[in-house]
């Protein structure tokens, strides 16, 4: 018998997994001849970024900086000192055989030392680790029609991701940052935080217009009533930028990301010696991703009225374009200070680590640990830094989820408040913003080949049957195991549905 069939070819992306690699920190500092020695350590920090990354031959190089910042006070003063230094590393990666989408690289910071070796001496010694997580692109073969007489087929109709673009464009700003005159002169910068807020974009003529602003928020160590003190500023910087995506049409579905890379700020001297003014130059990195879906309908079982048939199945996954969410969690947080009664409080913020995501019962489990910190003053006039982790967990609801769904999630900690509960006790309430997107995912039995054994037909030696069906019986099921079709059967039983609705005889014509 001449079977001709159509096959049609489906790309899945399917998870590959992460990626995980080290990089030790180590930096052996000298404090330069302006900086005063060292009496009292208060924190180090460090902050890591991917300013650049590339692929070739299944092989990802990326360029990791790891800005570190050491806070300090002096013997005889009050003033807090801040030193700087970025480290740079460029590291490479073997990425899973195929053709691979690079997801996310994000590098966190494991821990972090740091000592006086001398007064004027630093040893600083940590580790960043950082996650790539990827995907595979499958292409699977799959029927799509069967052509040939007496041949019983059932579609299904699927849609997917049929195609993937993306790029990332580097955006530079640069900009002059007045402290105007009612504020204190600046003697140096203890933190600076630079968080892209307001985004959005559209498509314009075949091009991304991506707008928004970087929020830029300082502490700068400065002199007050001829003593140190802390000054807080902010600063926000617009940026709008076109990107060209290759191949991108009207009916795509659009993510726009914007990340600040750097921001690096340089004090500019007036003609009195004092520096009121800041020079930004800043680095931004805009991720445009555009999906594409289609449909198609496949051939999810197949039978021959005449012979008996041999399939091929295989399970057809399949991924559909990431459906984006947004959450608020509000956490709430109290630092006590045990050993000295708090002045005042010079500033708060909050960041966020060990974030994972979980689907359970239906809902989107969200949980991580906020580490909060508060920059104050103690009666001595001597600045202090609290920390205490505080952990979370935030739930949510969504359509459609199930357990095999992928899902993508970013949080940051704004909008950080502080009361002062007592003379030595501070309750933080902060809002951790959640963002990220959801991948329905489905695993189908699809038929990707079928043979007909000729030499064995069928030898039906009646013209009607009697079938005894049961309630929620499936009329195909009954086709194929009597031979015969689904349309046959439904019209001569005067049925509507293709599922039995209770159980009841059935008259089975036999077909030829």
């Amino acid at each position: 018998m001449e079977l001709r069939t159509n096959q049609t070819v489906i790309s899945a992306a399917e998870p590959s997994g992460s990626i995980m690699q080290e990089q030790s920190l180590e930096l052996d500092y000298v404090l330069p001849d302006y900086y005063p020695d060292v009496c009292k350590l208060i924190k180090c920090f460090v902050k890591p970024s991917v300013i650049s990354e590339s692929v070739s031959d299944n092989r990802l190089s990326y360029e990791l900086a790891a800005e570190i910042r050491i806070l300090y006070c002096s013997e005889n003063s009050h003033v807090l000192q801040c030193v700087t230094q970025t480290l740079h590393f460029s590291r490479t990666a073997e990425l899973p055989s195929g053709d691979v989408i690079i997801h996310e690289i994000l590098p966190v910071t494991d821990y972090v030392n740091c000592r006086a070796v001398s007064r004027r001496r630093l040893d600083v010694r940590g580790a960043v680790t950082v996650r790539i997580r990827t995907s595979t692109i499958r292409q699977q073969e799959a029927l799509s029609d069967i052509f040939a007489k007496n041949m019983q087929v059932q579609k299904k109709p699927f849609r997917y991701q049929a195609k993937r673009l993306h790029t990332v464009t580097p955006v530079i700003l640069s900009e002059e940052l007045e402290l105007g005159n009612a504020k204190p002169p600046l003697l140096q910068i203890v933190r600076c935080e630079a968080v892209p807020v307001e985004q959005s974009h559209k498509l314009i003529s075949g091009k991304i217009m991506a707008q928004g602003s970087l929020q830029i928020q300082i502490l700068y160590a400065c002199e007050k009533d001829g003593d140190g003190s802390l000054e807080p500023m902010s600063f926000r910087i617009p940026y709008s930028q076109m990107t060209e995506l290759e191949g991108i049409e009207e009916q795509d579905e659009l993510q726009v990301t914007c990340t600040a890379v750097s921001c690096d700020l340089k004090p500019v001297t007036d003609e009195n010696g004092d520096v009121r003014m800041l020079r930004c130059e800043a680095e931004l990195r805009i991720a445009c991703t555009a999906f594409r879906t289609a449909s198609e309908s496949l051939v999810c079982d197949a039978f021959s009225t005449e012979y008996p048939c041999t399939v091929q199945k295989i399970n057809l996954l399949t991924c559909s374009v990431p459906v984006p969410f947004s959450e608020l969690h509000v956490c709430n947080a109290r630092l006590h200070c045990s050993d000295s009664e708090l002045d005042c409080v010079y500033d708060a913020w909050c960041e966020i680590k060990n974030l994972t995501s979980a689907i359970e019962n239906s809902e989107i489990c969200v949980s991580g640990m906020l580490c909060c910190y508060v920059l104050v003053r103690e009666n001595s006039g001597m600045p202090r830094l609290l920390e205490k982790e505080e952990s979370f967990e935030h739930r949510f609801q969504m359509q459609n989820l199930s357990a095999a769904d992928k899902t993508e999630l970013k949080a940051c900690a704004a909008n950080c408040s502080y009361t002062l509960s007592g003379a030595s006790e501070i309750t933080l309430k902060t809002e951790i913003h959640i963002d990220g997107s959801v991948m329905h995912c489905t695993e189908t039995e699809t038929l990707s080949a079928i043979s007909v054994q000729e030499e064995e037909k069928f030898h039906d030696n009646y013209a009607l049957k009697l079938y005894f069906g049961k309630a929620q019986e499936s009329v195909w099921e009954i086709a194929k195991r009597c031979h015969t079709s689904v349309e046959a059967i439904l019209e001569e039983n005067d049925l509507t549905q293709e599922q039995l609705s209770e159980n009841q005889m059935l008259l089975i014509p036999i077909i030829s």
